[in-house]
């Protein structure tokens, strides 16, 4: 099976074009009904923009804690802290003893997950969770990227689609037509021929037709001409797989795949673009020559060492762990379906996977929240919090990890802070999180670029 359950299927420009029209026939749509309903409405009421105010007990930033919480918003800005500065006309929304808090950002996400490309397939997954075809994969997308944002992601960054889909949804959703997260999308992830991320889990008499595999490649000037092809198709970002995977077949999880020099084409050619790069690392070895070769984040980071930690302290670089991801594997029952390899090579993995974290969490290096949503249902990529939390992971540190240091590694500066200035991604959760981190799991509030969100009513 596959690791993550990413799409590893190829991109193809046809079907992307085929996607975003799909989702731009819709937006059409309720652009020109908004667009009808606008002529009817006084000039100066449609210039007005609405004023909110926002009340709470306490209010996180994205750094600290203050009391009470108090948001002034005009349209989908935070424009002040002080309630003195809304005007008469603003709207009052008071929340009570809750607290409010950035939009969460989720780093590690594939919300096209689960695309195969074949039918074979299809029988080795959950019923209604796995599509053989763009078409369905991109109707199930959009329930996925809702989930998330139900639990107050409001933005989230896919480190791994396929056929185009997290391209056109990201694409949807910033145009109006789908309610969703924003999206920062990397398009199919780098990979070796024959390594994690290539197609070699399907047995010898199944023939997938696969024209273009524009993730695969070989040697620094392959890969550079791959990074080319991303930022033609518009990603925001490069993902490499720089080891084996747990979920993969035929390859050897925490063995290093990339070469250095490999590695640093990757990051030098991307840097030329304005792009960072993510790497799916699995085992110090391979981890230590990604964070040598310059990368921006580390993801899973299993089995990481204290002399590889003091590389990334160093070198600013992230990381970003994935813990329910390989705790939902080992679930009692197996209900996500996983293969015996996969299941055996968590197995392993789990062993060095603790102490790895420990050693992080006690040293210096930034620490970016992430989930691997896809590898198990979307909705829950909630469930992190707790299980850091239970490792010794600081409610501070936690809360920081999914806003500001997100919004950071990101490199999106209009968010993962609550101040003057910043989108108006905003939650609010019931109790306060600093004593009960759990209160994260379920908000009681989001809005997402100055628009609250009826939760009841995503897909």
């Amino acid at each position: 099976m596959f690791d993550c359950r990413c799409p590893h299927v190829p991109h193809s420009d046809r079907l992307f074009a085929e996607v975003e029209l799909l989702f731009a026939r819709r937006s059409f749509l309720f652009g020109a009904a908004a667009a009808g309903a606008a002529l009817f409405l006084p000039w100066r009421a449609r210039a007005a923009e609405q004023v909110t105010v926002l009340k709470s007990a306490r209010l996180f930033d994205g750094e600290a804690f203050k009391t009470p919480g108090v948001l002034v918003i005009r349209g989908q800005r935070i424009v002040s802290m002080h309630a003195g500065d809304a005007g008469v006309d603003a709207q009052i929304v008071d929340l009570g003893g809750a607290t409010l808090l950035p939009g969460l950002i989720d780093c590690h996400t594939h919300v096209a997950a689960r695309v195969v490309p074949d039918t074979y397939m299809l029988s080795l997954l959950p019923p209604k969770t796995a599509a053989d075809n763009v078409a369905e994969a991109a109707i199930y997308s959009i329930h996925n990227a809702q989930a998330m944002l139900r639990n107050g992601f409001t933005t989230v960054r896919d480190v791994g689609g396929g056929a185009g889909i997290d391209l056109a949804l990201r694409n949807a959703i910033a145009n109006g037509a789908i309610v969703g997260p924003r999206i920062l999308a990397a398009g199919p992830s780098l990979s070796i021929t024959g390594g994690h991320g290539d197609t070699n889990d399907l047995p010898e008499f199944v023939h997938v037709d696969q024209p273009i595999e524009s993730g695969i490649s070989y040697g620094p000037y392959g890969f550079r001409e791959r990074v080319r092809e991303h930022v033609k198709r518009h990603v925001d970002l490069i993902k490499i797989l720089a080891t084996g995977g747990v979920l993969s077949y035929g390859d050897v999880w925490d063995i290093p795949q990339f070469n250095l020099d490999e590695v640093q084409a990757v990051v030098d050619e991307s840097t030329k673009f304005e792009r960072r790069v993510a790497a799916h690392a699995h085992g110090d070895k391979g981890i230590a020559v990604a964070v040598e070769g310059g990368v921006h984040s580390i993801e899973h980071g299993t089995g990481v060492s204290e002399a590889t930690l003091k590389n990334m302290e160093d070198r600013g670089t992230y990381l970003t762990p994935t813990i329910w991801a390989l705790d939902s594997i080992l679930q009692p029952g197996n209900p996500n379906k996983i293969s015996p390899g996969g299941i055996a090579k968590a197995e392993l993995a789990s062993e060095l996977r603790n102490a790895g974290m420990q050693r992080t969490i006690a040293s210096r290096v930034k620490i970016s929240y992430g989930t691997d949503a896809g590898v198990f249902p979307h909705a829950e990529n909630n469930k992190d919090f707790a299980l850091l939390a239970s490792m010794g992971m600081h409610p501070i540190d936690l809360l920081r990890s999914a806003t500001s240091r997100a919004a950071d590694l990101l490199g999106t500066s209009d968010r993962g802070l609550l101040a003057p200035g910043k989108l108006a991604d905003v939650i609010a959760v019931s109790d306060d999180p600093a004593a009960n981190i759990r209160t994260l799991e379920k908000p009681s509030f989001v809005m997402l670029g100055g628009r609250r969100i009826d939760t009841s009513r995503l897909a």
